[in-house]
């Protein structure tokens, strides 16, 4: 109990500190608001669970404080892991930790249109879509690859070059690795961008060859047609001569593009991945400095993004299809297909590896959802997903239903079915699951939603197991600037997956707070 009792009181000093007593109609103001001193931004992240079953506890809190006065900016963020998740891969070993972790100081000379940028400290930075350099922040996935260092960005004549020097931070929270990029876009023709990407790591470890990549991507827009097309190729001395004995410079490759055709009412997304040896890490594998485009979809629904497969820069080709068609104004048509296989015995990564694997199919899945709108009351969402996966060699099937009653202009009902059926193809084994959300929104302050999920398996013929997991969760805007979150209950193990990159979330019964605050 003691363990509990101690964040729940800071919890709530937290809740009163930065968002002061809730107010009513009679003395809501801008007088009764906090006001910050001119320039000066603040915002919090907290996150505390406690495990019943696990007698584990999770306190993390992130907090920034940015201050702007004229052309200079500063800020820092305050790390709190008080303990953090004991997966290493999420802690990176920081399992208690109470520190600033992120600081930086920027001057913006000159205007949008000519001038300069100078950032000290650390930064983030994506140049294109991700397929050279992608330095950024996702914390719902654990993601936090900024780099200490330097940062210049330089516009002028309708040029921006980025360059920048910087060391990531490793899993044993050392930074000792070197990373040199540079990009450089030109948007000086009308509907026409052109752009280029650098990027070259230095080891710390003396003899091993640094890794360089390079890439170029042109961005059209003609008459209803948009088109994002990106090339890329990886070079390192030692592959070169270990594996192809001098005679190759290139030791992997990728290419990414997307076309989007829209007309009237319809609209099609067309997007095709070829990613061969590519991924751009530091020399101990713990930092990966490169996100492409996944080409795959994320789903607002439980079950679908239950099983994603995550994104593999090194060894994966594969499209993705689809369409949006509006029929007047009350339906709406989604169809989806992707595809995504590994690469053949000739490829620059099975040839590094030392492998010789036939090509096989990693994803395949197809979506069909429509929507819609009755009369101003009910709406219904009716939706069909179809996914196998080669990780875990399975393939499923998920029907869903949902249905939303506008009660009135603030005050809506929401009830969603998924039933998903999943046959394992190694063993032959089929088993089903089922979730029922039913949520009340009230906007723009309170939502409360129940979720029971049922499994049902048969391990043994004639033998039904089943497990239920089921919780209670609570949204609540507490004044302008804050955001509560509380969970009761318990919630199937599963991947949280954002743009490929997948976080593994064990099974987890007990209570979940999260507060979130701006000023």
């Amino acid at each position: 109990m003691k363990n509990i009792i101690v964040p729940s009181v800071f919890l709530f000093l937290l809740i009163i500190s930065f968002s002061g007593f809730p107010q009513t109609e009679e003395n809501e103001s801008s007088e009764n608001e906090i006001v910050l001193p001119d320039g000066i931004g603040i915002a919090n992240q907290l996150e505390y669970s406690y495990d019943i079953e696990k007698k584990l506890e999770i306190l993390e809190n992130w907090l920034n404080v940015d201050y702007n006065k004229g052309i200079f900016s500063a800020g820092i963020r305050f790390d709190l892991f008080q303990p953090n998740d004991p997966n290493p891969a999420i802690n990176r070993g920081k399992v208690r930790y109470a520190d600033i972790a992120f600081k930086y100081i920027q001057a913006e000379i000159g205007d949008v249109d000519e001038g300069m940028d100078i950032t000290v400290g650390n930064f983030y930075s994506v140049f294109g879509r991700g397929l050279i350099l992608k330095i950024y922040e996702d914390r719902s996935i654990r993601i936090d690859n900024n780099l200490l260092g330097v940062k210049v960005v330089g516009r002028y004549s309708n040029l921006i070059l980025t360059a920048l020097t910087g060391l990531p931070e490793s899993i044993n929270s050392v930074r000792r690795d070197i990373l040199h990029a540079v990009d450089l876009e030109y948007k000086g023709l009308e509907n026409i961008r052109f752009g280029g990407s650098f990027a070259s790591n230095q080891p710390d470890v003396e003899g091993i060859a640094r890794t360089r990549m390079a890439s170029l991507r042109i961005q059209p827009s003609i008459w209803n047609f948009d088109l994002y097309a990106e090339y890329g190729i990886k070079q390192n001395d030692d592959i070169k001569q270990s594996i192809f004995n001098g005679s190759r410079p290139i030791a992997g490759r990728a290419f990414y593009g997307s076309l989007i055709f829209y007309y009237e009412n319809f609209s099609l997304i067309g997007e095709y991945k070829l990613y061969d040896n590519f991924t751009f890490q530091s020399n101990d594998g713990t930092v990966i400095y490169n996100t492409p485009p996944s080409v795959r979809k994320e789903y607002p629904y439980i079950l679908l993004n239950r099983h994603p497969s995550p994104l593999n820069q090194a060894n994966e080709k594969g499209f993705q299809i689809e369409a949006d068609y509006s029929i007047g104004d009350h339906t709406f048509i989604t169809a989806t297909f992707s595809q995504t296989k590994t690469l053949p015995s000739n490829s620059f990564y099975q040839r590094v590896s030392g492998t010789n694997l036939p090509l096989r199919t990693q994803l395949k899945e197809g979506y069909f959802q429509v929507n819609h709108t009755w009369n101003n009351f009910i709406s219904t969402t009716a939706a069909m997903g179809y996914r196998e996966e080669l990780d875990s060699d399975t393939k499923s099937l998920t029907p869903i239903l949902e249905n939303k009653i506008y009660l009135d202009d603030y005050n809506t009902l929401k009830l969603t079915i998924e039933h998903q059926q999943t046959t394992d193809r190694t063993t032959a084994e089929q088993y089903y699951n089922d979730v029922l959300q039913a949520e009340y929104l009230s906007a723009p302050k309170l939502s409360v939603s129940i979720v029971t999920e049922v499994q049902t398996k048969e391990p043994d013929e004639g033998r039904i197991v089943r497990k239920v997991w089921s919780f209670l969760q609570f949204g609540y805007k507490l004044g302008d600037h804050t955001d509560l979150s509380v969970l009761f209950g318990s919630r199937q193990a599963g991947n949280i997956c954002v743009g490929g990159v997948c976080r593994f979330e064990p099974e987890f019964r007990g209570v979940e707070f999260k507060m979130l605050t701006r000023f």
